[in-house]
């Protein structure tokens, strides 16, 4: 079984925090460049990922 990675859409960071506001709603904070929102990118962590 592969575990799930969260990468940052803007700068690929794995350096990913989340923060759940209320039931339902999640928002996705990146400490490498202050993304903020809740589209996330999702890979395998057995993939190696090579940003461009």
């Amino acid at each position: 079984m592969t575990r799930k990675i969260l990468c940052c859409p803007l700068c690929r960071s794995t350096d990913i925090y989340w923060d759940a506001r209320g039931l339902y709603a999640t928002l996705y904070h990146c400490r490498q460049c202050g993304y903020q929102g809740a589209f996330i990118l999702e890979r395998d962590e057995e993939h190696d990922f090579q940003p461009d």
